[in-house]
């Protein structure tokens, strides 16, 4: 292994312990009160190190977001050749569901939501990442749909923010409001409540 190499893996190892010590700290003490010289400590790094990855608390904030997002940025893998339009939306909701629940994107957005007023850039970055970014993926594989004639034309755009929409009311809003809210038991038959009501406007 040569130097260079060496040193770009320490690197990524220290760079993985800052976005695990912050996240851990961001869900622990909200955006305002967590400290950088801590996250520093518990990343077992010093603050320059730190600050050498990152240069503020929003671009660390903003990594840390992006790395509990990241399944959100392309959805086209969940799609085999055999599945039927149900069988895809199921997934798409299971996958959004996903990153809502266990990826922590919905203590993330109590935390963006409770800094809008003094930090407008680091929701507008939250807002890329977990909304547009998602619904443009979403909405590359509903136009996938419409190509095979699993759906019936229609802007996808549309269809994109409607299907999450519903996913929305039904678990991520209850979420943001109740910190310890948890899938229900009966949120598969809700998802195919949501399926249903989705192919009755848009199925082929």
């Amino acid at each position: 292994m040569s130097l260079d190499t060496h040193r770009r893996n320490v690197s990524d190892k220290k760079r993985a312990a800052i976005l695990k010590a912050a996240l851990d700290n961001f869900l622990r003490n909200g955006f305002s009160r967590a400290g950088m010289a801590d996250i520093a400590r518990e990343a077992d790094v010093s603050t320059a190190t730190l600050y050498k990855h990152f240069d503020s608390k929003e671009s660390l904030f903003a990594a840390v977001v992006k790395q509990a997002a990241r399944s959100v940025g392309d959805y086209s893998g969940l799609v085999t050749p055999d599945d039927s339009a149900r069988d895809i939306l199921r997934k798409l909701c299971k996958a959004y569901l996903s990153v809502q629940f266990e990826h922590n994107a919905n203590a993330l957005m109590r935390i963006v939501i409770a800094e809008v007023p003094g930090a407008p850039k680091l929701a507008a970055e939250m807002y890329e990442v977990l909304a547009n970014r998602r619904n443009d993926s979403v909405m590359a594989v509903m136009d996938a749909m419409i190509e095979r004639g699993m759906l019936k034309p229609h802007d996808a755009a549309f269809s994109a923010r409607l299907g999450s929409g519903m996913l929305k009311e039904l678990f991520v809003w209850p979420a943001l409001f109740e910190a310890d809210f948890q899938l229900p038991p009966d949120a598969d038959t809700k998802i195919d409540m949501c399926v249903n009501a989705f192919l009755e406007l848009y199925g082929a």
